[in-house]
């Protein structure tokens, strides 16, 4: 499965390369050039060199290779320029000559969706206040929209209302952990998703979905960027809620060794007896004494077997966690092509590009959540955030999140447990298992991920040239 996969894998990336190397794209090579025309457009636009004083600039325009339309460009005009075309279609090829150089010819791109789509598959470490990191893998597919409310335009950054859906599975934390080298490649990510099972990864499945009001339309968003790479970030308020499944009670449990040592720790602290009665109990065999003060009575003689280790297990829940939250959401989308440029006075959607980067996104967000809390009770903070790494066209990405319960801290004293050297099944008198209540922890959450959906398209869109 995995050598499929890596293949699979390198293919994909491989046609993306491809895919990139289309000359004469403003963004992707120095002006002259002509901004990535896109079926319904009724301008080209482009870059020209700023010529010298007194020297004049030809550019002429050929749709189908059929019809001429010169315009000169003057020393004193912008080194931009614009020509208005009937409606573009994926089966026109355009010629742009830049004076005498040799014409470029630049395929029409199908018409981009409004819908943003984000297939990232990848691994994360997850860790709570009381407990070291654990490394998961994971798949998610985020799908964000805008709603056409109103008398909103057609062009998607002007409008306000967005509606989004996260569905995520994951696999059960492992003590497990990746280089970080292997994890920034495609090949490693493929190496660790390829050799988990579908059973092994979809231990816990999470949904997320709400939605956000833009406070300015992301077309009127803060700007920043230079040349043909353009971002604009906008700040919208939230609203969603959805729910996580509980890791599965009957996967296997860690199991630890029982010594003297934790039995001295019980008499030490003879609370603990109360809280975990079963190991109390198995420890009678390793120096723990009981007593009236504990709860718990040796037996006398001591038995003559006695357990090994112990096995902690989580009762079972009748409902999945759930949360729901308000908030203030900053999102970023990404343009290209020189009329996006505040400067420019020709600034306006025409010419601009919307590149199908999914957003990035920085959350602050106030409500309840039972994976922290195990009820609906408190209010939980959550701070989280997802954005591309510059430099890979949106395909690499990083992430992360903090869940954190507002209340008071609550000490409690911690188990000193040895991991055993061997592991048996839960139905052998070697083992004592010790039903425990779920933890209320703040925890984390930070990985990295390559998206597949910007990797497949361009990989699809070389193929069929």
């Amino acid at each position: 499965m995995y050598t499929r996969l890596a293949f699979l894998w390198l293919f994909v990336v491989e046609g993306a390369i491809l895919a990139q190397s289309t000359s004469g794209i403003c963004g992707q090579t120095d002006p002259p050039c002509v901004d990535q025309p896109t079926e319904g457009d009724r301008y080209v636009t482009g870059q020209v060199l700023k010529p010298d004083a007194g020297q004049t600039v030809t550019v002429k325009l050929t749709e189908d290779s059929a019809k001429f339309v010169p315009i000169t460009i003057t020393s004193t005009d912008s080194t931009n320029f614009s020509f208005p075309v009937q409606p573009l279609k994926t089966s026109n090829v355009l010629e742009v000559q830049f004076g005498s150089a040799t014409a470029l010819k630049v395929s029409v791109a199908p018409a981009s969706s409004t819908v943003y789509t984000l297939g990232l598959v990848g691994v994360n470490a997850t860790g709570a206040s009381s407990a070291g990191p654990s490394q998961q893998y994971f798949v998610s597919f985020d799908v964000l929209t805008p709603l056409p409310i109103g008398k909103e335009p057609k062009y998607p950054l002007k409008h306000k209302w967005w509606v989004w859906a996260d569905p995520r599975i994951a696999s059960l934390p492992t003590a497990n952990t990746s280089a970080l080298s292997s994890i920034g490649s495609a090949s490693g990510l493929s190496t660790g998703a390829g050799s988990q099972t579908i059973g092994s990864i979809t231990q816990s499945f999470e949904f997320q979905g709400g939605l956000e009001y833009h406070l300015r339309s992301p077309w009127k968003g803060a700007q920043f960027g230079s040349n043909s790479s353009w971002a604009r970030t906008s700040v919208s308020l939230i609203a969603g809620g959805g729910f996580v499944t509980p890791f599965n009670t009957s996967a296997p449990s860690a199991e630890y060794s029982l010594n003297t040592n934790l039995g001295q720790e019980f008499n030490q602290t003879p609370s603990l007896a109360a809280q975990y009665p079963q190991l109390a109990a198995a420890l009678c065999g390793y120096g723990f004494t009981g007593g009236s003060a504990t709860g718990v009575t040796c037996p006398t003689p001591a038995a003559s077997t006695k357990p090994t280790s112990v096995a902690f297990v989580l009762p079972s829940r009748s409902r999945f966690y759930r949360d729901y939250y308000a908030g203030i959401r900053l999102r970023t989308f990404y343009l290209s092509g020189q009329a996006c440029d505040y400067a420019n006075k020709n600034q306006s959607q025409v010419g601009c590009k919307l590149q199908s980067v999914y957003p990035g996104t920085i959350d602050l967000r106030f409500g309840q959540d039972e994976s922290v809390t195990q009820h609906l009770a408190g209010v939980v903070l959550t701070l989280a955030g997802t954005y591309p790494l510059p430099g890979t066209g949106g395909t690499v990405r990083v992430f992360g999140s903090a869940y954190l319960g507002l209340r008071r801290d609550r000490i409690s004293t911690p188990l000193i447990l040895v991991p055993s050297s061997t592991v048996a099944t839960l139905d052998q008198s070697s083992v004592v298992v010790q039903p425990i209540a779920p933890t209320d922890q703040d925890y984390f959450r930070l990985g990295l991920g390559v998206d597949l959906v910007p990797l497949i398209s361009k990989w699809v869109n070389s193929s069929s040239k």
